[in-house]
């Protein structure tokens, strides 16, 4: 019985095996024009040998072909050579065009056989092997343009390459064709321009603003638009067509010299240097390893070595990223989530793509240019980074800058600022014939208030009179600290009338003001110097002139104004 059940069992397992090679061998119609993959349409054979000819390996159709598995057969990395064959049906009665779109720009050799009616009618060689043998058509792959015959006919291709092998195999009409070709064109387009401007805009912030963030950023792109031109074939077909020695290499160089400016970019931007210095050192030293061992491998004509070593460097790098990034918001570190972000899509991108290529998951066009959707996604949230930073060290910048200009202890302008600002206002008067006025004071007697009741008091007296006088002062006043118990208020459209009033209120409430030592009474009083613009040369001559009517007010007994008119009527306080 049991005997009875295996040997249906296997009888079942050869008719499934049959009927899958059956299903295999299905010829393709060439009047319905298929447009998807015809992996699964193929059979395939491993030339574990590399010299099998065409007609041995059309001995071996009825054995050791087997059908394919995926709609878009892979083989990894220094796989052997791989012969395919699909079956083309015409049944029409006249000759019909067809195109077949094979492979990836990067294929060593690509032979094209077809054969009808037991004959051979047409052989073609595409690949980077040799010189003279057919370029693909950028972004897409490599072009068989056949009349297929009525009736049926064998279509054989042979594929060997050291790098990755991956054969997309579809058949197109020429409408198909021209179609496919302009939606490649517009997306390739999309995806230079958009980094393209990036770059540039990089670029321009770089030779702005001197950060040296958006120098490596603008390295980083550059290096994978290069990578990118290389392996979708447009560099092999625009730039360097009769160098097919580079065109076998250029690919890896890309792809590791991306992963390396990638790194740089990281190093700098997230600060490794500064609070990681070990991690910083040691992905120097991967990266001079990695590219080091790669020019040896392309000096040594080691084609797979280099391959293999190119994808692992590529997947090191995305992983690394992803950790850094991951670290850089753990440690807290500015724009450390929008690096993580940026760092997860690229990865999966890259990721994706390496994996894809090397045969690990199926393809899908999805898959294949995964990298470059990561990479854009990964180059705005980069770029927003980048503003962020940029942002941040502006901030930082303006806010350094701030505090030089201002008095710590009052948050009044300092000596400095009020020089600077002051010059450009008495500028300004002096171009437009605008009056300008300027008002000096003292506190009288402050160091003997210091002595007496200590620095703590004295320093709550300097604050009292700075809130004082900000609250007297218009919008566009400058008022500054001009040293110790010193004050100087400059007042662009205001004569020497609006000054001396100013002068005026600030002495009476200041006369008002009642400060407390402990139980002690604190009065407070102030002597000014008021001057006007006429033609002084600078901001430093009309103080400088303030100054000495400042010293004439207190000479004559302080608490007083004194100003450079003496045709102003008298006030509550002694007018010089």
């Amino acid at each position: 019985m049991l005997s009875r059940r295996v040997c249906l069992f296997l009888a079942s397992l050869l008719v499934l095996l049959l009927s899958r090679n059956a299903l295999a061998a299905a010829p393709v119609w060439v009047d319905e024009a298929p447009t998807g993959p015809l992996g699964q349409d193929l059979s395939l054979l491993i030339d574990a040998s590399g010299k099998l000819t065409l007609d041995q390996v059309r001995a071996r159709v009825g054995s050791g072909f087997v059908a394919g598995e995926r709609s878009v057969p892979a083989f990894g990395i220094g796989a052997d050579p791989v012969w395919f064959r699909l079956v083309v049906d015409n049944p029409t009665a006249d000759s019909v065009l067809r195109v077949l779109l094979a492979g990836t720009s990067w294929i060593d050799q690509l032979d094209f056989y077809v054969i009808h009616e037991g004959q051979l009618v047409t052989h073609q060689t595409a690949g980077d092997r040799e010189a003279h043998y057919q370029r693909p058509v950028a972004g897409m792959g490599y072009l068989f343009r056949h009349q297929f015959a009525p009736g049926q006919s064998e279509v054989y291709l042979r594929a060997s390459t050291p790098d990755p092998l991956l054969l997309p195999l579809r058949m197109l009409t020429p409408e198909a064709l021209e179609k496919a070709e302009r939606q490649s064109f517009y997306s390739y387009g999309m995806v230079y321009g958009f980094v393209l401007a990036l770059l540039a805009y990089n670029l321009m912030l770089y030779f702005g603003i001197g950060q040296q963030s958006h120098l490596n950023y603008s390295l980083y792109l550059s290096c994978f638009l290069l990578m990118n031109v290389a392996y979708t074939g447009h560099g092999y077909v625009l730039f360097w067509s009769e160098w097919q020695g580079l065109q076998r290499y250029i690919i890896l160089a890309f792809m590791a010299m991306f992963a390396c400016a990638g790194f740089r970019f990281a190093i700098n931007f997230l600060g490794l240097k500064e609070y990681a210095p070990r991690v910083a050192r040691l992905i120097r030293l991967f990266c001079v390893s990695m590219l080091s061992l790669l020019a040896a491998f392309i000096a040594l004509g080691m084609q797979q070595a280099a391959a293999f070593l190119a994808f692992s460097y590529a997947l090191s790098f995305a992983i690394a990223m992803v950790v850094l990034g991951w670290d850089a918001v753990r440690r807290g570190r500015a724009a450390g989530s929008y690096f993580l972000a940026a760092a997860c899509s690229g990865m999966a991108g890259v990721a994706i793509t390496t994996i894809t290529v090397w045969g690990w998951i199926p393809f899908t066009q999805a898959g294949y240019r995964a990298v470059e959707i990561g990479v854009l996604v990964e180059a705005t949230l980069l770029a927003l980074a980048v503003a962020y930073r940029v942002r941040e060290h502006e901030s930082a910048r303006h806010a350094a800058e701030y505090l030089a200009r201002i008095d710590p202890l009052t948050g009044l302008l300092n000596r400095r600022a009020l020089a600077e600002q002051g010059e450009r206002l008495r500028a300004a008067a002096q171009r437009h014939r605008r009056p300008l006025a300027l008002v000096i004071f003292d506190l009288d007697h402050f160091k003997f208030i210091n002595d007496l009741h200590g620095h703590a008091v004295g320093d709550q007296v300097l604050k009292e009179t700075a809130n004082l006088l900000q609250m007297l002062c218009r919008r566009d006043d400058l008022a500054a600290r001009w040293g110790g118990e010193e004050f100087i208020v400059v007042l662009p459209d205001a004569d020497i009338m609006a000054a001396r009033n100013l002068a005026e209120r600030l002495r009476e409430q200041l006369q008002q003001r009642k400060l407390w030592a402990g139980d002690v009474q604190i009065e407070l009083r102030a002597s000014f110097g008021v001057a006007v613009l006429r033609d002084q040369e600078s901001i430093d001559a009309l103080i400088a002139e303030a100054d000495v009517l400042l010293y004439r007010a207190k000479q004559s007994g302080r608490n007083r104004i004194c100003s450079d008119d003496d045709r102003l009527p008298g006030g509550a306080a002694e007018v010089c």
